[in-house]
């Protein structure tokens, strides 16, 4: 047994300390940008092709279907149409697919009513969820006590009748919720629920503590998954956010998250979902320039306006100074700490006639795999601190801000990279950190020196491993 149930858990007294923070002072700057977009009609396309995004993932990292990134890209753009998908052999026929994509996105409209009707979260709208979620799927997979796989009729909107209890590659069981007690952990997991939102419980905890319980509980033969994500998304919207788009490169982290939270540690599958919600601002502060079609030279030009001068709201200078301000002193701590690592580096490998080390204000160079959401605006701020080792092959640790689109939308973003004189560059800070206007520098700051670590720590495994 690799996981034996338990009864699911309140989160700790300390929940405080599961997260650092960051999304509340960025959903201030979120929604200073929100009515630029909404009234230039923007943000309605980008939202779309969000939903769609969803809509598509959230079955595509369960095995629901396979669809290759191609053909999800096509879908993102132009819309769920089954002509769309190529029907492949082994695979369900693309007019089904078609309709579980819809059902997945009737769902994610319907999350957006539900928050708009200010209804309380209840065991029979979870019903409703799963119900709709899994509408044109009509049996699942289930286990006999030998262990012997089976078809059974799927049962919709109703709880499990059956243990649904997966075996793992070693051949270990992961025990979920038996079946006799799957009501009474539902009524336990809504009623902490609202105490969580009665007693002020960050958004991104109390979403990944719902997530997470909710699939400790596993309450359904199947379509668990879909319906947990609708659950965190449900919570975000409600705050103003953006839903849960767990994509298929996620799907390594998100699963990782969740057994870590198995074992009782929360702060991975928290540590996600803000590093979501931050894609997703990324990408929705570009889309004023990115999802309108550019056509004639006059719509150029206005598409450039956008991004650069906007309404007069965001022309406020001290917006921009700001965040400057707050980015020119975290890169002053860059340049501290990577002094330390050269002494230490000296101290441990020494002064050799071949090796020298320097630190130093280098030229900013993009990684070849750079993951980053967003295109970096180099003409308004750049900053770089760099980390050389010269010898035979030059290596090179580079920590390096940017703005992220115009300036005068005050946000800034820092990146980690490693590369090898006359080679490729690779990231070495998994996530970009970002700076917006909003938030104090002590917090910022804080989050920044353990960003920093860790970047640092990958830079220099990057570099041991270039020596192999």
């Amino acid at each position: 047994m690799a996981n034996k149930w338990e009864p699911i858990q309140d989160l700790s007294q300390d929940w405080n300390a599961l997260t650092d923070g960051e999304l509340a002072p960025l959903l201030q700057f979120w929604n200073d940008q929100r009515a630029d977009l909404q009234k230039s009609g923007v943000l309605n396309q980008f939202s779309e092709r969000l939903s769609r995004e969803w809509s598509i993932e959230t079955g595509q990292i369960e095995g629901v279907y396979n669809i290759d990134r191609g053909v999800t890209q096509t879908l993102i753009e132009r819309g769920i149409n089954a002509d769309l998908i190529p029907n492949a052999p082994g695979e369900k026929p693309s007019e089904l697919v078609a309709e579980i994509i819809k059902d997945h996105l009737e769902v994610l409209e319907g999350l957006f009513q539900f928050v708009r009707g200010d209804r309380p979260l209840s065991k029979s709208y979870v019903h409703e969820l799963h119900s709709a979620l899994l509408r044109h799927q009509e049996s699942t997979v289930a286990m006999d006590q030998f262990g012997n796989l089976f078809n059974v009729r799927l049962v919709k909107g109703r709880y499990k009748e059956r243990p649904n209890n997966p075996k793992r590659g070693d051949g270990t069981i992961h025990e979920y919720c038996p079946p006799e007690h799957v009501e009474s952990e539902m009524e336990r997991l809504l009623t902490m629920h609202e105490q969580h939102k009665a007693s002020g419980v960050p958004i991104e905890v109390e979403a990944a503590w719902i997530h997470h319980r909710f699939a400790q509980i596993h309450p359904y033969q199947d379509g668990n998954g879909r319906v947990a994500r609708a659950l965190a998304s449900l919570s975000f919207i409600k705050e103003g956010w953006f839903p849960v788009v767990v994509t298929r490169d996620d799907r390594a982290r998100y699963i990782d998250a969740l057994e870590v939270a198995d074992e009782g540690e929360l702060r991975s599958l928290v540590s996600l979902f803000v590093d979501v919600q931050k894609r997703a601002l990324f990408q929705a502060t570009q889309a004023a320039a990115d999802v309108q079609q550019v056509r004639t030279v006059d719509q150029a030009i206005a598409s450039l306006k956008r991004v650069l001068v906007g309404p007069a709201k965001r022309l406020d200078p001290t917006v921009w100074l700001k965040a400057k301000d707050n980015a020119d002193k975290l890169m002053d701590l860059v340049e501290k700490r990577l002094n330390e690592v050269l002494t230490s580096l000296e101290t441990e490998i020494g002064k050799a006639p071949d090796l020298t080390f320097r630190v130093s204000s280098g030229g900013m160079v993009l990684s070849s795999r750079s993951k980053l959401p967003y295109t970096p605006n180099t003409l308004d701020y750049k900053r770089t601190k760099e980390l050389a080792a010269h010898g035979e092959q030059n290596r090179f640790i580079q920590v390096h801000a940017h703005a992220i689109g115009s300036k005068f939308r005050g946000l800034i973003g820092v990146q980690t990279v490693f590369f090898l004189g006359g080679s490729g560059t690779e990231e070495a800070s998994t996530e970009p950190f970002q700076v917006n206007y909003a938030e104090p520098y002590p917090n910022i700051e804080r989050r920044f020196r353990v960003w920093l670590e860790e970047s640092l720590v990958n830079a220099l495994t990057l570099w041991r491993k270039s020596l192999q």
